[in-house]
């Protein structure tokens, strides 16, 4: 049986829709209806993309440990807390351009380019090294985005969006540092 046919999912009412998903509607910012529509399809795939880095960010600081335990632990909460500010302002402006973040677990896996790690993966140095990874997928996204917006005349969305790369790669030249070759020793080396 399906999640819907066990009555799981619960397929929206007429009247309990704001849209259809994957529709845009009118927006107050007076952009061009096409421009907003690819700026909010660009911003899609920048949300999923920093959802999936939050998630990452967060399962690592659950999981961190070694000499640098709380330094990095430290690091990762704030990390996994800005990149969810992020997250939550993208939505935001997609919604202010008339359209719907992605959502659900499949609409966010579909959009994002930061792809989710193995459920196994433990091991500090991995994680973080796989987190500078999410990080610069996440910024080459970015970059190209406020290309994007610019060149349609959306400077509230560039601005935002430049703002993002400051705190993304600050974020990511900090776990540059984490990984230089003298870092992240085991607990039991140092003894």
């Amino acid at each position: 049986m399906t999640r819907e046919q066990l009555g799981l999912v619960r397929e929206p009412e007429h009247g309990d829709r704001r849209q259809e998903w994957g529709t845009l509607d009118e927006n107050e910012l007076r952009i061009d209806r096409d421009d907003a529509e690819a700026v909010a399809d660009a911003l899609s795939v920048d949300f999923a993309g920093s959802f999936n880095l939050f998630y990452l960010l967060r399962k690592h600081f659950w999981t961190a440990e070694g000499a640098e335990f709380h330094e990095v632990a430290e690091f990762l909460e704030d990390a996994y807390k800005r990149t969810r500010a992020i997250n939550d302002d993208l939505a935001i402006r997609i919604v202010e351009l008339g359209g719907i973040p992605p959502n659900t677990p499949p609409t966010i896996q579909e959009r994002a380019a930061v792809h989710l790690e193995a459920e196994g993966l433990y091991d500090l140095r991995a994680s973080l090294a796989g987190d500078l990874d999410g990080y610069a997928t996440l910024v080459a996204s970015v970059r190209e985005h406020v290309d994007l917006a610019e060149g349609v005349g959306d400077s509230g969305t560039a601005e935002r969006l430049r703002d993002h790369l400051t705190t993304l790669e600050d974020d990511a030249h900090e776990i540059e540092q984490f990984l230089e070759d003298d870092t992240l020793v085991r607990e039991e080396a140092l003894d």
